[in-house]
């Protein structure tokens, strides 16, 4: 009786910590890339390709300001809800980065524009945040 109590215990101390663990890795997630990946396959993705992809979220845009000296030298816009590069998703903008030359829009209503760095930029910084 006391040994089927015990592995009881265990089962129940082992499921409770491995909910813990499965809930505080989907609090680490960064939401935003739920607007590229299903449920299915951020619940595969590995560590590493987590930090790979949040970084990418963190780091594949910049917003900068427009050239005083050619305003009209960026002909597309975009339009954003914030000028908080933090606050921006790339994948909901649908902006795919160039393998390796920048892409630049200019933002609706304003004299900043944002910058998409190519997937070499990209991976170069990413490589170098990980020394």
């Amino acid at each position: 009786m006391t040994k089927s109590i015990f592995i009881a215990l265990a089962f129940i101390a082992f499921t409770s910590i491995n909910l813990s663990a499965l809930a505080q890795n989907n609090t680490d997630l960064d939401g935003r890339l739920r607007s590229k990946f299903s449920k299915k396959e951020l619940k595969s993705l590995s560590e590493a390709d987590i930090s790979y992809w949040t970084f990418y979220l963190n780091n594949s845009l910049l917003i900068v300001d427009l050239p005083k000296e050619k305003p009209d030298a960026v002909p597309a816009t975009i339009k954003v809800q914030s000028l908080d590069v933090n606050d921006l998703n790339v994948f909901e903008l649908g902006l795919t980065p160039h393998e390796f030359a920048r892409d630049y829009f200019r933002i609706e209503g304003t004299d900043k524009m944002v910058v998409v760095l190519p997937m070499t930029e990209i991976e170069k910084n990413y490589e170098a945040s990980k020394k």
